[in-house]
C-alpha cells in the first residue's frame, strides 16, 4: 500500500509531474496538460503530459502531447498555454529549452504545435521559434520562459516571464495570426525577485489579476494596463501561503460559462530525502474557481463539482466545545472537512488530521484568535526526520461575533486548506504509521469553541 499516494487529486500513472500547463475545454471536454519526465520520477527531460476529463474530477490519461526534439536542439519542453486559434484548431505555445547557447538562462525560444486530430497528435511549427529573445532589442532579458495567452478585440496578447537586470519581470506581446507577434512593454516589475515565471494575466470586467511564481509564494497583483501596456496595482495579495512546500505555477482555464479555474503544481520539496513514496512525484492542486469581490480581493472556492466524491458524511450544528479534545467517529486519509465557527474573541483551537492513536504523529490545523492567525503546523507530521516540518500560516483578523469558515482537504501525503475563501495553505506531509488517521478538534485556550457547523466526509477516488 502506497500510504502517500493521492486518491482524488489528479496525478499521472508514474514518474514525474510539476507545472499544470495548457489547460482548455475543447468540443465538450477539459484537457490538462503538465510538466513531465516519462522515464523517472524527478525532474528531468521536460515532455508535455495530457490528459482529458469531462467532469473536470475524473480524468483519463492520453498519449504524451510533446516530446523534446532532440535533432533541433531541444532538450525540454517548458511550460506555456493552448489556446484556439483563428482557423478553430487547438494551438500549443511552450519555452523550448536546449544546451549550450539555448539554455533556460540566456537562450530561450517560445515555439508553437499544432494539432489536426483533436488534441491526439500534435505538430510543431514548421518555422519555430515563433518568438526570439532579439524581439526585445537591447534589454537583456534572463529565464524567458513559460508563455500566457488569452485574445481581446480580436487581439491575441501573450505575457512571458523572466528578469531584466536582475529584477524580475512580466513582458507583454501582440499578434494577429499567433505567428507575428510584437513586443509591447515590460509590464510589470519585482526587483525584490531576480526572475518571475509562469504569469497568468485574467480579466474581471474592466480589471486584470496578475499571477506569478517568484521561486516564492505565489503571488497575485489586482490593477489596470495604461495605455503603453505597463501595469498598474490596485491590490497585491497572496495567492497560496506555501510556495516550494506546496502550491506553485498555477495555470488557468476559462470554462463554457466563464469560470476562472486554476490548478497549481503541489510539490514534492517537503519530502526532502524521504523514499517512502517510490515511482512517482507531483500532484496537481484541487482545481479553485477564483473570483474577484468589491475590494479587489480575489476569493478561491474548491470547484464545487468535487462534491461528487463525498460519501459517509458525519455532522453537527451548534456543538460547544469546553473540554480540551474531542476525536471523531469518521477517520482516514481521503477527506474534506468542513468547520464554521462563531468568533468569540478568545479562542485558540486546533483541527488535527493524520493523527495517530497515541498522537505521535499529527498535522494541525489552528487557528488564534487573539493573534489573528492561521496555521498548518507539521511539527509532528511524521516521525520520519528526512521530511520537511516547518509552520505555513497566514494573518486572519476576525472580530468578535464574525464567522470563520474553513474547507479542509486531506489526501495521504496532500493538505488543502481554504479559509473564508480568501486565505489558501496547501502543503505535504507524509505521516509513516499507517494508523495515523484520526480527526480531532482541540480547544487550545479560551472558554468556548462555538461551532456552528461541522461536517467531515470521506472522499473516492478519482480513477
Amino acid at each position: 500500500m502506497d500510504l502517500y499516494k493521492p486518491q482524488y487529486h489528479f496525478i499521472p500513472e508514474k514518474n514525474w509531474m510539476n507545472d499544470p500547463n495548457g489547460p482548455i475545454y475543447y468540443k465538450g471536454k477539459y484537457h490538462l496538460f503538465y510538466q513531465h519526465n516519462p522515464n523517472d520520477y524527478h525532474w528531468d527531460t521536460m515532455h508535455w503530459g495530457h490528459a482529458v476529463s469531462e467532469d473536470l474530477v475524473h480524468w483519463e490519461h492520453l498519449p504524451i502531447a510533446l516530446t523534446p526534439s532532440n535533432e533541433l536542439g531541444e532538450t525540454h519542453c517548458f511550460s506555456g498555454c493552448a489556446v484556439i486559434n483563428n482557423d478553430g484548431l487547438p494551438t500549443i505555445f511552450y519555452t523550448s529549452i536546449g544546451e549550450n547557447e539555448r539554455n533556460g538562462k540566456d537562450g530561450a525560444q517560445q515555439w508553437m504545435a499544432v494539432s489536426h486530430d483533436d488534441m491526439i497528435t500534435w505538430e510543431k511549427y514548421d518555422s519555430n521559434p515563433v518568438l526570439k529573445l532579439k524581439l526585445h532589442g537591447k534589454m537583456n532579458i534572463k529565464e524567458w520562459r513559460d508563455p500566457f495567452i488569452w485574445k481581446e478585440n480580436e487581439v491575441w496578447y501573450m505575457v512571458l516571464g523572466g528578469g531584466c537586470e536582475e529584477k524580475g519581470c512580466v513582458l507583454i506581446y501582440s499578434s494577429l495570426d499567433l505567428m507575428n507577434w510584437k513586443f509591447l512593454n515590460k509590464m510589470f516589475e519585482a526587483p525584490e525577485f531576480k526572475f518571475l515565471e509562469c504569469p497568468n494575466m485574467i480579466k474581471f470586467g474592466d480589471k486584470y489579476v496578475l499571477v506569478y511564481s517568484p521561486s516564492d509564494i505565489v503571488r497575485y497583483h489586482v490593477g489596470t494596463l495604461n495605455e503603453d501596456f505597463t501595469f498598474i496595482s490596485e491590490y497585491e495579495g497572496i495567492l497560496d501561503n506555501s510556495g516550494w512546500e506546496g502550491f506553485y505555477a498555477p495555470n488557468t482555464l476559462i470554462d463554457p460559462i466563464g469560470r476562472k479555474i486554476m490548478w497549481g503544481w503541489m510539490t514534492e520539496v517537503s519530502r526532502g530525502d524521504f523514499e517512502g513514496a517510490n515511482g512517482w512525484a507531483g500532484a496537481q492542486s484541487i482545481p479553485r474557481v477564483l473570483t474577484l469581490d468589491s475590494h479587489n480581493s480575489l476569493k478561491m472556492e474548491p470547484l464545487s463539482e468535487y462534491e461528487m466524491l463525498r460519501y459517509d458524511e458525519e455532522s453537527y450544528n451548534n456543538k460547544i466545545i469546553n473540554k480540551n479534545k474531542i476525536i471523531l467517529k469518521s477517520k482516514g486519509r481521503a477527506l474534506e472537512i468542513k468547520i464554521t465557527i462563531k468568533i468569540n474573541g478568545d479562542e485558540d483551537f486546533s483541527l488535527n488530521v493524520f493523527e495517530s492513536p497515541d498522537n505521535v504523529e499529527t498535522t494541525t490545523i489552528r487557528y488564534d484568535a487573539v493573534v489573528g492567525e492561521i496555521f498548518v503546523d507539521r511539527s509532528k507530521s511524521s516521525i520520519s526526520e528526512q521530511v520537511h516540518k516547518t509552520i505555513l500560516k497566514s494573518p486572519l483578523k476576525k472580530e468578535v461575533g464574525q464567522l470563520l469558515s474553513i474547507r479542509v482537504f486531506v489526501d495521504h501525503s496532500i493538505i488543502e486548506v481554504f479559509a473564508d475563501s480568501e486565505i489558501c495553505l496547501s502543503t505535504r506531509i507524509y505521516p509513516t504509521l499507517e494508523n495515523s488517521e484520526n480527526v480531532s478538534l482541540e480547544l487550545n485556550k479560551g472558554n468556548e469553541l462555538n461551532i456552528q457547523e461541522l461536517s467531515l466526509w470521506k472522499m473516492k477516488s478519482i480513477w
